[in-house]
């Protein structure tokens, strides 16, 4: 099977770590897998394009070209406007359009478009239709949400919050006509998702019965690295101390972290790149240890040592943070959100609060900080945790699960 790929592996994201890892995974499987990064996601980061033609994905070559000549639009203004007002210019794919030129190097069995942004939708449309060949879109998070009034950021942000609860309401409308179109047009044939989440938000399930579009949850959505990790993991002799690491951003609960923090019995350690310079008295608790942006080893050594995962995050469309803790042999507390409860549920370590309650958050906490070790221990090796671990600690599982929902659409599916 021939599948050209569209995605950002230069993101330092889970996004970005799930693209790498799956297209790794199908060229390992045997698959003919080729990348291609639009100009506007472009980095210098060519050492990463480098890893994965090693791992036998090839990379085309416009890509390394896009990297001389243009500059990744990522969280920027003009980014987030465009990315959200796709229908408005729905003909216009800007630099890309060289790649319209170039069809005849381009034989592919099918598109996989690897986010669930409406502007790689657009291109992925305008290419399957040339090409005559199905599209299928893999979401992450959700596009759009339904009947939600925003993404519930007032709570959190107050009147900033609120206005940009009203605008993404407004941008919500044009992100489902943009799905709509290539539905209609029979273009886009399949999506997938690394969790039910997205698909919750957004109810894509329905919208794609009407136009027959066949839509799939990864019952593996995404996975740890074994080998790195499990030279961390341990479940006893814990240190006294919680730990948090995320991008800070208010999204992922860095307003709540200083009233949790007051309210632990110990410190938190936190680890993550701050993204403004305002957010910087949110880490300045007498109770929060802030480390900065740091080696992944050193990351994942100190989360192994400590005894909770403080998680108030309020978006997530999986969060690898809590599958990487959880596979270091560490308990998590975090609220209770789609992404949490759909992937986590069940799963003794990880405990759920009601989203925005930091108070029960912090109370959780501290019942886990003072948990005896055996008890502390049978939580971690019990069964189901053990088989959830297993089943997350390799990446060719998700690209295994991947690669036979593209099959469904492909002329030569074997």
């Amino acid at each position: 099977m021939k599948i050209f790929a569209i995605g950002n592996v230069f993101n330092p994201s889970g996004v970005s770590s799930h693209i790498i890892n799956v297209l790794k995974g199908l060229s390992k499987l045997g698959e003919e897998v080729t990348l291609y990064v639009p100009y506007f996601l472009v980095d210098n980061k060519i050492e990463i394009l480098k890893d994965l033609e090693k791992a036998g994905v090839q990379i085309y070559p416009f890509v390394y070209d896009y990297i001389q000549k243009y500059k990744s639009k990522i969280r920027t203004t003009n980014y987030f406007i465009e990315s959200h007002t796709v229908i408005f210019r729905w003909n216009d794919i800007g630099a890309d359009k060289v790649l319209l030129r170039d069809l005849d190097r381009i034989k592919p069995d099918i598109i996989y478009d690897m986010h669930e942004d409406t502007i790689t939708l657009r291109l992925s449309y305008y290419l399957g239709k040339k090409l005559n060949v199905p599209v299928v879109k893999l979401l992450h998070d959700e596009p759009f949400r339904y009947s939600s009034f925003g993404r519930g950021y007032r709570k959190i942000l107050g009147l900033q919050g609120f206005i940009y609860d009203a605008l993404m309401s407004i941008f919500y409308k044009f992100d489902k006509r943009a799905y709509e179109i290539p539905m209609e047009d029979g273009i886009l044939r399949g999506i997938a998702a690394v969790s039910y989440a997205s698909i919750y938000y957004s109810k894509l399930d329905e919208i794609a019965k009407k136009y027959h579009v066949a839509v799939k949850v990864y019952e593996i959505g995404n996975a740890f690295d074994k080998e790195l990790i499990f030279k961390y993991r341990r479940i006893k002799d814990k240190g006294d101390y919680a730990v948090f690491f995320a991008r800070l951003v208010p999204q992922k609960g860095l307003m709540e972290l200083p009233k949790i923090a007051e309210r632990l019995s110990t410190k938190i350690i936190v680890f993550g790149k701050l993204f403004s310079e305002k957010y910087k008295k949110n880490l300045q608790s007498k109770n929060i240890e802030y480390r900065g942006y740091k080696p992944i080893e050193e990351v994942y050594d100190t989360v192994s040592k400590a005894k909770v995962l403080i998680y108030p995050s309020h978006q997530d469309g999986y969060s690898l943070v809590v599958l990487d803790t959880l596979a270091l042999g560490t308990s998590v507390v975090a609220y209770d959100i789609p992404a949490i409860r759909f992937v986590y549920g069940g799963l003794k370590p990880v405990k759920m609060v009601k989203e925005y309650d930091y108070l029960s958050l912090a109370k959780v906490a501290n019942e886990v900080l003072s948990m005896p070790e055996k008890e502390y221990v049978m939580e971690h090796e019990d069964e189901k945790v053990r088989a959830f671990i297993e089943k997350h600690s390799d990446w060719l599982n998700v690209a295994i699960e991947t690669r036979d929902f593209l099959k469904q659409f492909t002329r030569n599916a074997i």
